[in-house]
């Protein structure tokens, strides 16, 4: 798909909405923890419920917040729910809040809450938030409003959903036929609004950011086009809250919304952010995909569409702790690592983003980020630390070796209908003599030294180690250079499945070099063909911009 004049006048009104934004805003570094993680990432000399006494607890808390001084970090989102809540509600009901808890609450994590309740802390939201504080880290809560987990654990969901199908979404059911909230029906959206209302009253803090990814879908498929206006009209008495406890507090309270990756990913699950933006009803938009952690986020065109006079509103792109470009778990899922987190950085701070947002980054600060290398040695890569300095770094991420990869997103794949969207994945392609792929790679700023090499990964085929490949970047043909050893060891898995080198996610790793006077600033095109050989599928594709070149 090659670049077009409207993706250029896209780009063209991005810019200008760019330099429309107040002079000097910087970068917003935002960290979201959900509720399971804040106890099961305590870090305390003895277990909850064996040996750690309240002092040992308010200590973990506070140096959970502590941990993000000299990060870059600005805001830590606190998820409070997933169906219930985890801390003492009016409205909803809390995790300890069943019948015989000593008995009843077998799940981990929330005995570990449970377990806080015994040593007298029953909100660890009340000491977390007033920390970001004198720490000088944005407080913000954040709600999941429709969560996929713990649907099975019937202490661990509301008994308005548990008792009620006729509020849930039809055709969806967990192995034990536990289904989710519909949208479409007023007490549901009464539920979250109460929730809502709580939350804003109990807590003094900057934002609430309404999770919408977790978890799509909201509404039946015939009830989407409908629902559109339904979600605005819940979003509009949503704003009406944030501005009332923003009256009581005598400061702002910002709305924020995760969303899918692309306008019309969001559009075709019924949810309007650009509306939303349009009318003020929110302040920052975070597109995030599923689980793929480096998705290719058009800020153009959420620019583009939102308007010049909605500029207040940010765009924050999503990452997560893992990458592909294929779906599934087992082959081509690369572990997160400095060099994908520049190519992110710099991609998306290039066309307009106001910052980066990390989902499921429980880990601390401290922990060290492992890869392998060519050679399948064990090697530190930084640490989590690094990759939030990162994310508010384009000089560094520019000056040092990036990653792009080619287009991927699960979402579509996930909650796939053809009416939703009509974009296409990349990967797998298969490639033949008279089948050539052709691609946009985003790769933000252009390079004006060093060296950038295509990487292209492919499945086993019979003659996987003879064919030959032919690449083009921009039209200029590269050169092909030595393919990427394979390793010498069956790669390690980091949790998920995920690999350690770019290496070990394919079979092959051919490799090209392009001419550096073919690169662009922003989307490059990419044409790979067989020039020699039988059909191939090609399943990784990946840019490396490197300014001081490396055997990385």
């Amino acid at each position: 798909m090659l670049l077009t004049c409207g993706l250029i006048a896209n780009v063209q009104v991005a810019l200008s909405a760019a330099k429309a934004e107040p002079a000097g805003r910087p970068p917003v570094v935002i960290v979201n923890y959900a509720t399971d993680a804040i106890v099961n990432y305590l870090q305390l000399e003895k277990p909850l419920g064996k040996g750690a006494n309240r002092e040992m607890v308010l200590a973990a808390l506070r140096q959970m917040v502590d941990q993000y001084q000299g990060t870059g970090v600005t805001h830590l989102l606190w998820n409070v729910n997933y169906h219930r809540v985890a801390y003492p509600s009016e409205v909803w009901p809390s995790y300890w809040d069943v019948p015989e808890p000593e008995k009843n609450i077998t799940n981990d994590w929330p005995r570990r809450f449970y377990e806080l309740t015994r040593l007298g802390i029953d909100d660890a939201f009340a000491i977390l938030i007033p920390r970001c504080r004198e720490r000088g880290v944005s407080p913000w809560i954040s709600l999941r409003m429709n969560d996929h987990h713990y649907l099975d654990d019937p202490h661990s969901i509301s008994p308005l959903l548990s008792e009620n199908p006729q509020l849930w979404l039809s055709g969806w059911r967990t192995r034990g036929g536990q289904g989710r909230f519909n949208y479409a029906k007023p007490e549901v959206r009464e539920h979250y609004l109460k929730l809502v209302a709580e939350v804003l009253q109990r807590y003094d803090v900057d934002g609430l950011e309404l999770d919408w990814m977790r978890t799509t879908p909201h509404f039946n498929n015939d009830e989407i086009d409908n629902g559109r206006e339904i979600m605005t009209d819940f979003m509009r008495a949503v704003r009406r809250k944030t501005q009332a406890a923003a009256e009581q507090r005598g400061h702002p309270v910002q709305l924020a919304v995760r969303m899918p990756p692309r306008p019309e990913f969001t559009h075709g699950v019924g949810l309007d952010a650009v509306t939303w933006a349009r009318e003020r009803l929110v302040d920052m938009i975070i597109p995030t995909d599923y689980w793929n952690g480096l998705p290719d986020v058009p800020v153009e065109d959420w620019r583009a569409q939102i308007g010049l006079d909605a500029t207040q509103c940010r765009i924050v792109p999503g990452v997560y702790y893992s990458y592909a470009c294929t779906p599934g778990w087992e082959k081509n899922v690369m572990a997160f690592n400095l060099t994908a987190m520049r190519g992110f950085t710099a991609s998306h701070y290039d066309r307009g983003a106001d910052g980066i947002y990390f989902f499921n980054w429980f880990a601390p600060v401290t922990r060290q980020l492992r890869l392998s290398s060519l050679e399948g040695e064990r090697v530190i890569d930084g640490t989590v630390a690094d990759l939030f300095r990162t994310a508010s770094d384009l000089p560094g991420a520019t000056a040092n070796a990036r990653v792009h990869l080619a287009r991927f997103y699960d979402f579509d794949l996930v909650y796939n209908n053809p009416r939703r969207s009509t974009h296409l994945n990349v990967l797998p392609a298969e490639i033949a003599p008279r089948k050539s792929l052709t691609t946009q790679i985003h790769t933000g700023p252009k390079p004006t030294t060093g060296r950038v090499v295509i990487r292209v990964g492919l499945d086993d085929s019979e003659d996987l180690a003879t064919v030959k490949l032919a690449a083009r970047f921009n039209g200029s043909v590269c050169r092909s250079i030595e393919d990427l050893p394979q390793p010498v060891e069956p790669p390690r898995r980091e949790g998920n499945n995920t690999r350690t080198n770019v290496n070990q996610v394919a079979p092959r790793l051919a490799q090209f070099e392009v001419p550096l006077e073919a690169v662009v600033r922003g989307y490059n095109s990419v044409e790979l063909a067989v020039e020699q050989g039988g059909p191939q599928k090609v399943i990784w594709l990946e840019i490396l911009i490197d300014p001081a070149p490396t055997n990385r």
